[in-house]
């Protein structure tokens, strides 16, 4: 089941690439309010939360998994890593952004860097979903406030950092489900 939810998720962050942008993208845009307190807002947050955070946890990833020599956080890191790399398929969509800006805009490179981390953490300790999901959902937000980004950037982002991180995950042998990820948030199956 996991790796159908993972297939879902990776189609469906590829068919959200592929049009220019969508009516829901302008919609949001023109009617999202922007007065200049949470454009400040949105600006310091993007200076926390994108690649930051990103790249800070990736290098406390090495130092862990070098000095206590454990596997699983080098496995973390290869994780963390590939989910990373779903960024680059921003030149294969091309998407121009609001504003004119040099790199294209989908996937948002911010909100890969933050789903990216939540990711791997939830991976690791096994928690931490809904603060992983909270972090996630500012970050993106912010990009929008900021029109540095459309709605469905930052949507793609997250299928495509969540899709393609379940399959590393199996492949990697960090998890054997997905229900293993949110526990608590799923419905223990029935025994016959």
């Amino acid at each position: 089941m996991t790796r159908v939810v993972a297939a879902v998720l990776v189609i469906s962050w590829i068919l959200l690439g592929m049009p220019e942008v969508t009516g829901l993208d302008v919609w949001v845009n023109d009617v999202l309010p922007r007065p200049e307190w949470l454009r400040t807002a949105a600006f310091a947050t993007g200076l926390v939360l994108g690649p930051t955070i990103g790249w800070g946890f990736a290098a406390v990833l090495v130092v862990l998994a070098w000095r206590r020599r454990d596997p699983r956080l080098w496995k973390a890191l290869a994780l963390h890593s590939i989910c990373c790399a779903t960024l680059l398929t921003r030149w294969l969509f091309d998407r121009a952004r609001p504003l004119e800006y040099h790199l294209p805009s989908y996937p948002s490179g911010h909100t890969v860097a933050v789903a990216s981390v939540a990711f791997t953490m939830v991976v690791l300790t096994k928690r931490g979903v809904l603060w992983g999901v909270l972090a996630v959902l500012v970050a993106g937000f912010a990009r929008v406030v900021l029109e540095m980004h459309w709605l469905t950037d930052v949507i793609g982002a997250v299928l495509g950092v969540t899709g393609v991180g379940l399959v590393a995950a199996l492949a990697l042998g960090l998890v054997t489900s997905g229900r293993e990820l949110v526990p608590h948030l799923v419905r223990p199956r029935r025994r016959p």
